[in-house]
């Protein structure tokens, strides 16, 4: 038993879909965890989900990746596949999820019996949603090992999801409600989503603690001012979160000639799946993907970082790049719901400027204010010692202390 071997050091158990190397947010806020805690007093290991079985080390941790089933599971859409491609893999993970309800099929039960036959005691076990199926081993692990302090990191919205079918919603309530009740504590990515749990659940059996993905570099901003106005976008388009009205307003602009001469837009790993206007076609520039510390890089020559999001009816998104772009303290345009947490983090962190995604002119009128910036005629006042806290370091610092606290109390 690997428990036997731990001396004077508590076992941290982690149970995830995403984990290093997978290029994937889930992953990354994962990989932190591992990177930051506390392992003067903990000994971590990790199973996750892999396509191969391997085991290696990370940061100090344990990592095993465990199979599901080889042909019958979802399948990763990427972002230069063919478009028949991507229907077929979308159909399948349907399929998937319509008949097995897991999105690993087989994975959930290969990793239960893998802990238990490594592990007497477990002192914390995290979950991480999604995909639920982690969530059902901690379910399971949580009735056998009593004592164990479990986190069941929820990231985003379980069955409050507004994506989700009925039937999916009905499920994922049921699961979401057990764990509610089993688990130690619920961790989620900001309050909005964390007062939707609680709305869920009348217990008071478990505590709830924001911990925000934040970003994950320590590359040092710079002050340049480029020749070239250069609009930066880092990430991906989907459903109705296209930069039409962006554009619109551009267009709009330039034949206002109140753009700077030169002047670009930089997509960093964006699929063209929109249309471009002809009239500012030719500024408009793609870049293939690239690993996060590439893309941190090119964003601290932006002189404005785009922001993108419709407004739904879930709050409390901090959606894509965001706590890259608040890292290199370069002006953020966001293109979002005024009332949501992305804008509140702009505003209050005095990074840029906030416009409803849906109104032309107040796009124009950020874009304008950002090429003033570029130009020196307005100065924005970062507040660089709250951004500092936004590294996951001390988000996971804030968790680590949180759970050992409690531990030692108890």
């Amino acid at each position: 038993m690997i428990g036997k071997e731990l001396g004077n050091k508590k076992l941290l158990v982690i149970v995830c879909a995403f984990f290093y190397p997978t290029n994937h947010i889930a992953a990354f806020r994962l990989n932190s965890i591992v990177k930051y805690w506390d392992q003067s007093n903990y000994q971590i290991k990790v199973y996750s989900y892999g396509e191969t079985k391997s085991s290696f080390e990370y940061h100090g941790a344990i990592v095993q990746t465990i199979t599901g089933n080889t042909y019958f599971r979802t399948r990763k859409q990427k972002a230069k596949m063919s478009k028949w491609k991507h229907n077929l893999y979308s159909l399948n993970n349907k399929l998937i999820r319509f008949f097995s309800k897991e999105d690993f099929p087989g994975w959930s039960r290969k990793v239960l019996n893998r802990i238990k036959k490594e592990h007497d005691t477990i002192d914390v076990l995290l979950t991480s949603f999604s995909p639920v199926d982690s969530h059902i081993v901690g379910l399971e692990l949580k009735s056998q090992y009593r004592n164990a302090y479990w986190i069941a990191d929820m990231r985003d919205e379980m069955s409050l999801n507004q994506m989700l079918s009925e039937r999916e919603r009905a499920y994922y309530n049921k699961i979401e409600r057990k764990v509610l009740r089993n688990a130690n504590l619920i961790t989620a990515v900001s309050t909005p989503i964390i007062e939707g749990f609680k709305s869920i659940t009348s217990s008071n059996r478990c505590d709830f603690l924001e911990i925000r993905n934040g970003f994950d570099h320590d590359i040092e901003p710079t002050n340049i001012k480029s020749e070239t106005f250069t609009f930066i976008y880092a990430g991906t388009f989907y459903g109705n979160r296209k930069p039409t009205i962006f554009f619109e307003a551009l267009v709009e602009l330039n034949q206002d000639n109140l753009l700077p001469k030169k002047w670009q837009i930089l997509f960093l790993g964006t699929p063209k799946n929109f249309v471009i206007p002809p009239s500012i076609e030719s500024h408009v520039i793609f870049l293939d993907q690239m690993d996060n510390e590439e893309v941190v890089k090119k964003l601290c020559l932006a002189d404005c970082q785009l922001l993108i999001h419709p407004p739904s009816a879930a709050k409390g998104i901090f959606t894509g790049k965001l706590f890259d772009y608040l890292s290199v303290k370069r002006p953020i345009l966001a293109l979002v719901d005024p009332k949501d947490v992305a804008a509140s983090l702009v505003l209050d962190y005095n990074s840029g400027f906030v416009c409803d995604f849906f109104s032309i002119e107040e796009i124009k009128g950020g874009i304008l204010n950002s090429i003033a910036v570029w130009k020196g005629d307005i100065q924005l006042d970062y507040k660089e010692e709250q951004i500092k806290l936004l590294h996951r370091k001390k988000q996971i610092e804030t968790l680590n202390s949180f759970v050992s606290n409690l531990i030692i109390k108890n």
